[in-house]
């Protein structure tokens, strides 16, 4: 779920939680039926906030993005 939304960020240098969503579902068509693009989003805002998830995995995500889309630069639009 994370790493739809930085990608779709790095794709589009906003943050589309509606595109974001559709990818997550494409990836994941299965999984968690009853969630929506907001509920998503606020899952999203949850983990963050309460470091959930570490910084280091973070910039794991980013840079398998980064490798996803091409972009081999150091600087990477955040």
């Amino acid at each position: 779920m994370l790493w739809c939304l930085k990608y779709i960020k790095a794709k589009t240098l906003r943050e589309n939680y509606k595109e974001a969503y559709k990818l997550w579902r494409e990836r994941n068509p299965m999984m968690r039926m009853n969630i929506d693009a907001k509920a998503l989003l606020n899952q999203k805002n949850y983990i963050l906030k309460v470091k959930r998830i570490t910084a280091v995995e973070i910039d794991e995500i980013k840079q398998n993005i980064r490798l996803k889309i091409g972009d081999d630069t150091e600087n990477y639009t955040e």
